[in-house]
């Protein structure tokens, strides 16, 4: 019966999430030939090929899928031993890695540290700016380890039963316009109403993009495309040049914005966006973890919040 080293399934488990040697040898600090040993020393220990070439890149075999499923099996496990130990140490003491996208670092990550710094002081945040679509992965991956993200149809880790969801709140996004459009003078505008203008538009694989172009297609249109850019602050220049228009989340909007562009809230179907903080469901339970889930909740909840007013606050979710 062979004898199994776990570090090297924890080594495969890191190649299953990473698509590559490479990718793998750089989450687990080692290089890439490093990494090719220790697949060949596991395959050699449990008598089976565990990894096959297909064209340019390596995939797993049968018995590489079998013995993956165990792998994450015992990665869970030491997860949650991770969380019992620091819970039986008492107090909340470690690093917390926090992967955001920016406007969520600004208006929700930011005071959240704050926050733990009055209630948990001994955890040391770091926060990496993270694009929706990327970090579920690097949640897997072990690179962070709570995201603030996005919760979307097209979420490719929508319903992973790896990974437990907290929502915080909803935005809707509003219209922006040229002072000098001629809808500019309106309380607020539909959809249907921008039909023919130029639309400036997040880039493919954006979520926001695709929650804009949902709402479209709810109205019966597609928007004319005529400028791509994922930076808002980007966008509004391009509004204040009167180069088209756009339709941005509340929260990446400042009072000092309507100085030179129209913001008007959008009336009916319109898109909305729902900010969730994620982790892996065998990390919840540790403490530090669970300080940083509850001091991004309870900056949404501060009654001196700027997160978007009240229509953020009356669809918050607490942490449980």
């Amino acid at each position: 019966m062979p004898t199994i080293d776990p570090r090297r399934l924890l080594v495969l488990r890191a190649f299953v999430l990473s698509d590559s040697v490479t990718a793998t040898a750089a989450a687990l600090h080692l290089t890439p030939s490093a990494v090719s040993q220790q697949l060949a020393a596991l395959e050699r220990e449990v008598g089976h090929a565990l990894v096959v070439r297909t064209g340019r890149k390596l995939a797993l075999t049968p018995a590489g899928r079998i013995l993956a499923g165990h792998a994450e099996e015992i990665s869970s496990r030491l997860k949650i031993a991770e969380a019992d130990l620091a819970a039986h140490a008492g107090g909340v003491l470690g690093q917390l890695r926090i992967g955001a996208f920016p406007t969520a670092i600004s208006w929700l990550v930011a005071p959240a540290i704050v926050e733990l710094r009055r209630q948990a002081p001994g955890v040391d945040v770091t926060v990496i700016d993270a694009e929706v679509h990327m970090s579920h992965r690097m949640l897997m991956r072990g690179d962070i380890d709570v995201t603030v993200s996005l919760e979307y149809e097209s979420d490719p880790e929508r319903d992973s039963p790896d990974i437990v969801k907290f929502p915080l709140y909803i935005e809707r996004f509003k219209a922006v316009l040229p002072h000098a459009h001629p809808l500019a003078g309106e309380e607020g505008i539909a959809l249907t109403q921008l039909t023919e203008e130029g639309w400036i538009m997040p880039s493919p694989g954006n979520p926001c993009r695709t929650m804009v172009l949902q709402a479209c297609a709810e109205l019966g249109f597609h928007p004319p495309i005529t400028h791509v850019l994922d930076d808002y602050r980007a966008a509004l220049a391009l509004v204040a040049a009167e180069a088209g228009i756009c339709l941005v989340p509340e929260s990446a909007l400042s009072a000092r914005d309507a100085d030179w562009v129209t913001i008007l809230p959008t009336r009916g179907i319109a898109p909305l966006r729902k900010v969730i903080m994620t982790t892996r469901r065998d990390n919840q339970g540790h403490p530090v973890v669970r300080a940083g889930l509850e001091a991004m909740r309870a900056a949404v909840a501060a009654p001196d919040s700027e997160i978007y007013g009240p229509l953020a606050r009356s669809d918050t979710f607490s942490v449980e």
